[in-house]
């Protein structure tokens, strides 16, 4: 049995079926459950109301070339996110693939390390943007993709060329595959800076090729140059060609600073840092997973992961110890000792990891393990998997301890990868949860109403992104690049003297604008348990959200529920975008009894609270009894009025001047709820 498994893991498809394994156990299991996330939304928005060409115009004050990759792939793929969320599985696939054959080629006695490199790359644990789909497959693993190919196509020409001089385009073959090594690097290179710096990594792979033929360090390093020149010719032109569009009035995003770049202490501040968190922090965070055991269904599947993942990159690496043998007995493999391989791969890996940096540190954005910074990793993470080999290499060598050191970060990097899938996959749902309950709540809106709110319990997505799903709800039938409706956060958006009434809301994104005004807004609020309410000076004042922001506080004078359609039917809502309407639960109950308050149907109300109590529904929130409580006591049932109170008071102490302030426009005989109060509301 063990010689047969032995066998099947020397097959030629054994490597990339472990790859796809392990792509598969960090990224795909919840993929039927993921959708958009940040720029994935507004992207898809895009393509379904003015379709594939939309993205030339749009990526134009950003990254000008890049709008030609998304016109490429969504006039192909769609904008389905599962589609995409398979593409970026497909797309993760195909970087570990190349990884593996480019370092095999230059490392070619050191199969094994090669190997590890790959499935290091494939679950590096810092970059927990994968499911970020749409966006990232275009914006970085494509480019990214082309980059990687370009290298395998100069490292073949290397490796196959011995007895044609160095550019002899009289060589056809040598000519035409050096022709398709640049027109690779163009495209990995001037469709987005994200990997900028890497091309330093093409030099690098040169010279440990070379330097198994030639001694003289001083001639390796002339020849080295000398193959690499043609390639840095390109790399000068898009360098300039990078900053000269950053500097002209065309680009509108990020500007380039070089004097941060030259600063001493501004170096070694980054060195630190960055070889810190992507060498070693990167690796470690991934055992904070299991720091707690809770027992929970996502932290047993995560184990089942680090297993699974575990075991497939031991058996898989452990079954390539008779291909170095042989490699090393091969008369034409490389020169290269142990020792000589270990420190290139760690100098390359420092290299690749502050060249990865480059760009976003010349940008003046952080390097953080955190959403949404985190993307910044992508560029880096291939120079740390080198680093981390290459240090195991040094200091483990060949030993056991080595194959199940490395097997266990590759473990648990899957297994890390998981987790942070399944907070995309919560957010998600909880992203659709939000427009059904505001369909429940707001069937229509009046045009040119901007829905305020301090900030929503949805963690991959901003403002001007819900924005985006915001008008594809409620304007399906969109003609024009002027949009009837606005989301946005107050804390990000508005400082605070803009905070008050008539003051004009004008919004340029991308190729859409919007017009509108702080006197026609609604402000919303959600906590994270809670349902979505909408605010207003009367029914859910300040006293309704204790505790709340400031900036939630001073726009709730401007909230203006008449915008609100209550007669209209339940907008359709997009299925591939918002899913199935869920099950009507309280908080389709609560959103029901708010529309009833609004129009004064008290009875209404009173009834949805009856119908939710058979169901046996109740809130999350005691703040949610009150719409139920005025209804009661309008309708003259004191007894159900004032239980629901005291169940308030009970839950949520500090709503009692909510509480007080609602009893005081009920009229009739409220000495019982007087007295309630005053006895529970203590100060």
């Amino acid at each position: 049995m063990k010689e047969k498994l032995q066998s099947l893991l020397r097959k030629p498809f054994a490597i990339p079926l472990a790859l796809f394994l392990l792509v598969l156990l960090a990224y795909g299991i919840l993929t039927p459950r993921m959708g958009f996330y940040w720029d994935d939304l507004p992207f898809a928005w895009f393509l379904k109301f003015f379709g594939p060409g939309e993205f030339i115009e749009a990526f134009k004050p950003f990254r000008p070339l890049l709008g030609y990759v998304f016109l490429v792939t969504t006039a192909i793929f769609g904008g389905n996110p599962i589609v995409w969320q398979i593409l970026g599985l497909i797309a993760r696939l195909t970087l570990g693939l190349q990884v593996w054959s480019l370092l095999r080629k230059v490392f070619p006695t050191r199969e094994r390390s090669a190997l590890w490199v790959a499935l290091l790359f494939t679950v590096y644990p810092a970059y927990g943007q994968q499911w970020v789909a749409f966006t990232h497959v275009n914006q970085e693993l494509i480019p990214l993709i082309f980059l990687l190919s370009s290298f395998i196509v100069t490292v073949n020409l290397l490796r196959h060329s011995n007895s044609v001089p160095p550019h002899n385009l009289a060589n056809r073959r040598f000519a035409l595959h050096l022709v398709l090594a640049i027109f690779l690097q163009i495209l990995g290179l001037f469709s987005t800076e994200y990997f900028f710096g890497l091309e330093i990594l093409r030099f690098f792979l040169i010279l440990v090729i070379l330097s198994e033929s030639i001694a003289d360090k001083k001639d390796l390093l002339k020849k080295s140059v000398l193959q690499w020149l043609p390639y840095l010719i390109v790399w000068i032109v898009n360098a300039v060609w990078t900053y000269a569009y950053h500097r002209s009035q065309a680009y509108n995003s990020y500007q380039i600073s070089i004097s941060s770049l030259l600063s001493p202490l501004a170096l070694v501040n980054e060195f630190i840092n960055t070889l810190s968190l992507s060498a070693f922090v990167s690796w470690l965070n991934t055992f904070n997973i299991f720091s707690s055991i809770d027992g929970s269904a996502t932290q047993i599947l995560a184990f089942c992961v680090l297993l699974l993942a575990g075991l497939t990159a031991y058996l898989i690496v452990d079954s390539q110890r008779n291909s170095e043998s042989v490699m090393r007995k091969d008369p034409y493999a490389s020169r290269i000792t142990h020792y000589e391989s270990a420190t290139w791969m760690i100098f390359i890996g420092l290299a690749s990891i502050f060249a990865g940096r480059l760009p976003s540190w010349a940008a003046g954005l952080p390097l953080k393990i955190e959403f949404d910074y985190d993307r910044f990793f992508i560029s880096i993470m291939l120079g740390a998997s080198l680093f981390i080999v290459g240090l195991a290499d040094l200091i483990l060598k060949e030993g056991r301890a080595r194959l199940i050191i490395l097997s266990l970060i590759v473990g648990m990097s899957a297994a890390y990868q998981f987790m942070v899938a399944n907070t995309y996959r919560r957010d998600w749902a909880n992203t659709q949860d939000f427009f059904w309950q505001m369909a429940w709540r707001m069937p229509a809106l009046k045009e040119g109403t901007a829905v305020l709110t301090y900030e929503l319990p949805i963690q991959y997505l901003s403002d001007y992104q819900l924005m985006s799903a915001l008008n594809w709800m409620y304007a399906p039938n969109l003609d024009g690049r002027e949009i009837p409706y606005a989301l946005l956060y107050l804390k990000t958006r508005f400082e605070a003297f803009e905070i008050r009434p008539n003051e004009p809301v004008e919004i340029t994104y991308r190729t859409v604008a919007f017009s509108g005004n702080t006197s026609n807004s609604v402000v919303i609020y959600k906590e994270a348990d809670g349902c979505l309410r909408i605010l207003d000076p009367v029914y859910n004042n300040a006293e309704t959200v204790p505790g709340a922001s400031f900036y939630l506080i001073e726009a709730i004078p401007l909230s203006n529920p008449d915008l609100i359609l209550t007669d209209a039917p339940t907008p359709e809502m997009e299925k591939n975008l918002f899913g199935s309407e869920p099950a009507h639960g309280w908080c389709y109950t609560y959103a029901k009894a708010e529309i009833a308050r609004q129009a004064g149907n008290w009875e209404e109300a009173a009834r949805l609270y009856k119908e939710a109590q058979k169901a046996e529904l109740s809130p999350a929130l005691p703040v949610e009894y009150l719409p139920f409580i005025e209804a009661f006591a309008r309708m003259g049932d004191m007894d159900t009025a004032l239980k629901l109170t005291e169940w308030t008071i009970k839950g949520q102490p500090a709503l009692c001047p909510a509480l007080t302030t609602l009893w005081g426009r009920v009229s009739g005989d409220v000495l019982q709820a007087k007295s309630l109060l005053q006895k529970e509301c203590k100060p």
